[in-house]
């Protein structure tokens, strides 16, 4: 499985970060991933005016971390 990872960091607070895991679809290839990151990026700042876009990567077959 290959899933799109946007890092967003806080505008006013450019150290607070977070990573936002976009599973709106399944994703065919990595360039595929590379491809459709800044219109999801685009889709979430939208509605998070308080964020900018810090970076992003396509992450394949990684399982996710769980909270300790």
């Amino acid at each position: 499985m290959i899933e799109l990872v946007l890092v967003y960091c806080l505008a006013t607070d450019p150290i607070r970060c977070l990573d936002q895991r976009e599973v709106r679809e399944a994703v065919a290839s990595p360039i595929a991933c590379a491809m459709m990151a800044q219109t999801y990026a685009q889709d979430y700042l939208d509605g998070h005016p308080r964020l900018r876009l810090q970076g992003w990567r396509c992450e394949v077959d990684r399982p996710r971390e769980s909270p300790a």
